[in-house]
């Protein structure tokens, strides 16, 4: 297990003071890769063999968010290699230790020009192997919902600065996008400075492209202040519609907890 400082600094915090969602999000993929970097799998690692790592899932469930200019720390570590996936948990510590939150992330490793998966049980990845501990974080599994039949239905433009190395639309931009969306088309049930962001859920199907223009984003409230978000792009095929990315939300009002 490995842990990194951080701090919030000016300009990182949301409309509360307390560290914005995009922020922690890109915090916790550095962190992913200063702990797989020291173990020699990392992103320049894998980038010698023209492999590159992928975002899969990402669960990120957070009690309490740090505020301007606290410290806190992210710590790592491989919990789980299978196949052509590995499972990377995170806990989020603030002051005197305080456990703020977690997130469970899940990795596929791909070649950069093909885009298949490469196997996490060959020889050549035994560094990866070598690297798990077993500890578990108490964080709960994807939700399976019961969706209503009201749907909000809108769009959302794929921007430069959405864009990663990968040259598809960054994992964060796509978490971003979803907390957004769920604002911005339910305003008289969650409103910036009466709700928080709780809990994240992404699933990443497949990737879309500056030249995708646009998403078209779906939005279906589930329990209360859980919210189901999908982002479809244009088929390559021009038949129809495909899924990109699949999101679940969840709000708390304020008075129940920060």
């Amino acid at each position: 297990m490995d842990s990194f400082a951080f701090k919030v600094e000016p300009f990182t915090e949301d409309i509360n003071g307390r560290l914005a969602w995009p922020i922690l999000g890109n915090q916790l993929l550095r962190a992913a890769d200063y702990s797989a970097s020291l173990r020699h799998f990392g992103f320049a690692n894998v980038k010698e063999k023209r492999h590159v790592w992928v975002l899969s899932r990402l669960i990120i469930e957070m009690n309490e968010r740090p505020s301007s200019l606290e410290n806190y720390d992210i710590a790592t570590w491989v919990n789980r290699v299978y196949r052509q996936f590995t499972d990377r948990l995170f806990k989020i510590s603030g002051k005197d230790g305080k456990t703020l939150g977690y997130a469970h992330s899940v990795w596929a490793l791909i070649d950069f020009e093909t885009r298949q998966p490469i196997s996490l049980e060959s020889s050549e990845t035994q560094t990866i192997r070598d690297a798990v501990e077993k500890t578990n974080v108490p964080i709960a599994a994807s939700q399976r919902l019961e969706l209503t039949d009201l749907v909000f239905e809108g769009k959302c433009e794929i921007r430069y600065s959405d864009l990663d190395i990968n040259g598809h639309v960054n994992s964060i931009s796509y978490m971003r996008m979803a907390i957004d969306s769920v604002f911005n088309a339910f305003p008289l049930s969650v409103h910036p400075t009466k709700h928080y962001v709780q809990r994240v859920e992404m699933k990443y199907m497949r990737e879309s492209y500056f030249e995708d223009r646009t998403l078209h984003v779906t939005i279906q409230p589930a329990l209360e202040n859980v919210y189901s978000v999908a982002f479809f792009r244009n088929a390559p095929d021009g038949a129809g519609q495909e899924c990109v990315v699949k999101a679940i939300v969840t709000m708390k009002p304020f008075e129940e907890a920060q």
